[in-house]
């Protein structure tokens, strides 16, 4: 066996273990022939059990094992491998046939399922307008993969317009009805009940989502995301940053304190910045007591697309570096070509080459511990003259991806050592912590 026959993103500390047990084995008999000299069998899972727990920084002290676990894991492998991710990895595609939580686009590209799978209150809160995907997450998680949850909550203003006819034309009632409800979704606020109710229902949601051994799986939820545009009820030129940073919090606190959920980690994702300084980051910044994950959300020209990949590489460092100093998660949370040019069917043939060198050159980019695309939404999205048009961020293993180049740039990012998939992360779920 050789050392590089270990899975890529092992913790380093198991690493070094195992070869050093690996070493001894080679070794240890003094070359001699007694058959009665014997090796005692070492597994990854009985070396973590010997290594001193690892102490870490989280939002919910009384978090679950596994999540605890699932914050080290990220924490330690970080600086080894860029893990990629996925959102609706099983359950949205453009070359599957089941949506049961079996099959990818991105495993029938290369070979090996996303390590990060993404889906989002959307397929948790009623009406579930993206399906229920819990068996879909219980795979996932028996694969080994990491879960992770955005949050596109309804309008708590004007939610019940969703229903009338006269006034439901998209997008009332969404998340996209910018109609300003900050203020009204906190305490005091007239439609704190409504707000209410989507936390009591995703609290609901994740104190049952269980493994076949009844322990409960961890997710990373990513609360009011890109809240520095303003497309969403929560954006800049909705509320305020004080009123966002409240409500943020009070997410947490509700979720964490009132509804006793202690099975997510939580990330905080503003868009990119223009300028990527820790002062921009900060200006919504809810607070370290709230945070887990520090991430972003990029969206770029599919042409003439070096600056907007420069400015990616920037903010990655940015995370970075203000991870560092935090004892956090730094992440790309989203990223990809926009949607008008992915629906315009222009494409960019060494994107994720391009975005995994410009990472790997930097050397505070090159920790973030992963970068999530969009969903492959199987049969796209209706576009300006009432036809659908495109709407995926993996190529895919058909003709079209094959004859424009787009399929090859997605699996010789696959083949790059920096890249991880599900199958290159192991040991997620079993680091003793111990909590500061």
């Amino acid at each position: 066996m050789k050392i590089n026959d270990l899975p890529a993103l092992l913790p380093v500390f198991l690493r070094s273990s195992l070869l050093a047990l690996m070493l001894f084995a080679i070794t240890g008999c003094d070359n001699k022939s007694d058959d009665s000299v014997s090796i005692p069998v070492t597994t990854t899972e009985s070396v973590a059990q010997n290594i001193a727990a690892v102490e870490i920084n989280i939002v919910d002290k009384q978090a679950t094992f596994e999540t605890r676990s699932l914050f080290a894991f990220m924490h330690m492998q970080r600086k080894q491998a860029i893990m990629f991710g996925h959102q609706h990895e099983t359950t949205q595609g453009l070359t599957i046939t089941a949506t049961d939580g079996t099959q990818s686009d991105t495993f029938n590209a290369v070979g090996d399922f996303a390590a990060v799978y993404g889906w989002d209150t959307l397929s948790i809160i009623a009406p579930k307008q993206e399906g229920d995907v819990v068996e879909q997450i219980r795979k996932a998680y028996a694969r080994g993969g990491i879960i992770t949850v955005s949050s596109h909550f309804d309008n708590p203003i004007t939610d019940k317009q969703k229903g009338d006819k006269q006034k439901s034309v998209w997008p009332v009632g969404t998340s996209w009805d910018t109609t300003p409800a900050v203020v009204a979704a906190l305490p005091g606020g007239e439609f704190n009940s409504v707000y209410n109710g989507y936390l009591d229902q995703l609290a609901e949601w994740a104190n049952n989502l269980k493994d076949d051994n009844g322990k409960s799986i961890p997710v990373i939820f990513r609360i009011l995301h890109e809240n520095t545009g303003s497309w969403f009820w929560w954006g800049a030129e909705q509320s305020t940053s004080e009123q966002y940073q409240k409500l943020y919090q009070y997410t947490v606190e509700y979720l964490r304190d009132t509804k006793g959920v202690h099975n997510f980690l939580y990330a905080y994702s503003p868009n990119n910045f223009p300028e990527a300084t820790e002062a921009n980051y900060l200006e919504r910044y809810p607070g370290d007591a709230y945070v887990d994950v520090l991430g972003f959300d990029a969206y770029g020209a599919a042409e003439n697309n070096a600056d907007w990949l420069n400015n990616v590489v920037d903010n990655a460092a940015l995370v970075a570096r203000m991870a560092d100093e935090r004892g956090k998660i730094p992440v790309i949370s989203e990223i990809g070509i926009r949607a008008p040019d992915i629906e315009a069917g222009k494409y960019d043939n060494q994107w994720y080459r391009k975005l995994i060198a410009g990472l790997k050159a930097d050397a505070d980019a090159r920790t973030i511990a992963f970068l999530l695309t969009w969903r492959n939404a199987p049969e796209g999205v209706p576009g300006p003259n009432g036809k659908n048009v495109p709407h995926y961020w993996v190529p895919v293993n058909r003709e079209e991806n094959i004859n424009n180049g787009t399929l090859e740039d997605l699996r010789e990012f696959y083949k790059d050592d920096f890249t991880a998939f599900n199958r290159d992360i192991s040991g997620v779920y079993t680091i003793k912590t111990r909590v500061k």
